[in-house]
């Protein structure tokens, strides 16, 4: 797969260097853009063993600049960047996500940091508030610094079905994405190994290495009902001695029929990291400015933890790139190991404001 990837971008570059005219279009220049989300909730926080007070009122924040920019030579090949910014201090990882983009009529091409096929092209449920599928429930349950690992949260089954193998996350990679033909749509994603914003050598004696990722999905409608599907699959070809190859599943199916709509998605892992099961449900309706969610989930880590979080939230449009959002939710999160010995329980109530520009 690797060299086929490499061979159409082989194939592109000739034909921008044969294009006579190529020179006659526009210089690339970038605009900024990218959300901030302020939140403001109370949230009532049960654990054991622990002597912690952190019931009562708190605000968190989530935004990001973006960089984007594009230009579409004459020969109608369009080359764009797009360098995401952590708008909140981040010692570990300020650039979120770093990458070029390829269009034309043979698809699409992405190159640097940026997350798979598997993960960009995965269906779940709408919720419309802090989010429950790879959302910030953790937040809210005091989960960090709890008697609860959080092991495999993001990007693994304990806390989403937005998942890659081994939690390659935003790892330097190329990916092509195909033309949408009849509703489908097919990408594939090489990454040499789970580094990001790093340019080191690729030692395949200490790691997993040679990722590929594929997904797949479809989008259309039947009979005025909207239908989503989408699968994928991950693993890495290259492993250290004496250890398996890691491996993700994802699935995941939406319907819309009016201003309703229901999902269900699923995701499995086999690795060090996140080896384990998640699965993700639920209904909204929207009408007009106004929309609300129901949503459950339920993610865990063998040998690790568990979570289970439902969240009921609503959403009203203020404005374009204005929305004001709130969720009542109640998540518990436990020691899988030894059910029952350390658990964390939270029930919160958040309100915010969500901006994009």
């Amino acid at each position: 797969m690797k060299k086929v990837l490499l061979g159409s971008t082989a194939i592109v570059a000739a034909g921008m260097i044969a294009a006579p005219t190529a020179m006659a279009a526009e210089k690339l220049s970038a605009s900024v853009g990218g959300y901030m989300e302020q939140w403001f909730g109370y949230t009532s926080v049960s654990e054991d063993n622990s002597t912690r007070d952190v019931d009562g009122f708190d605000v968190k924040s989530d935004s990001e600049i973006h960089f984007k920019g594009s230009t579409t030579l004459d020969n109608g090949i369009e080359f764009g960047v797009n360098v995401q910014l952590e708008a909140n201090t981040n010692s570990g990882d300020q650039i979120d996500e770093s990458y070029a983009i390829i269009k034309g009529s043979f698809g699409e091409i992405n190159i640097g940091s940026e997350n798979s096929a598997m993960y960009k092209m995965h269906y779940a449920p709408s919720d419309f508030g802090i989010g429950i599928n790879s959302g910030d429930q953790g937040d809210w349950a005091a989960l960090s610094g709890s008697a609860v690992s959080s092991s495999g949260y993001f990007r693994g089954v304990l806390g989403s079905t937005y998942i890659e193998p081994n939690r390659a996350n935003d790892s330097e990679k190329l990916t092509y994405y195909t033309p949408r033909f009849a509703g489908f749509q097919i990408g594939a994603s090489y990454s040499p190994d789970t580094n990001q914003d790093n340019n080191g050598p690729v030692d395949r004696n200490t790691s997993v290495t040679d990722m590929v990722a594929f997904g797949a999905n479809y989008s259309g409608d039947f009979g005025g009902a909207s239908v989503g599907v989408s699968g994928g699959y991950g693993t890495f070809l290259e492993t250290a001695s004496g250890t398996a190859e890691p491996e993700a599943y994802n699935l995941g199916l939406t319907i819309g029929v009016g201003g309703f709509g229901a999902g269900v998605s699923w995701a499995s892992a086999d690795d060090s990291n996140a080896d384990g099961d998640a699965y993700n449900v639920g209904i909204s309706y929207s009408s007009g400015p106004f929309g609300v969610s129901l949503t459950y989930f339920h993610g865990e880590v063998e040998n690790s933890s568990e979570q289970d979080t439902i969240h009921l939230s609503g959403k009203y449009t203020l404005g374009p790139g204005v929305s004001a959002n709130a969720t009542l939710g109640h998540a518990e999160f436990q020691d899988a190991g030894t059910a029952g010995s350390d658990e964390v329980e939270a029930t919160y109530l958040v309100t915010g404001i969500r901006l994009s520009f």
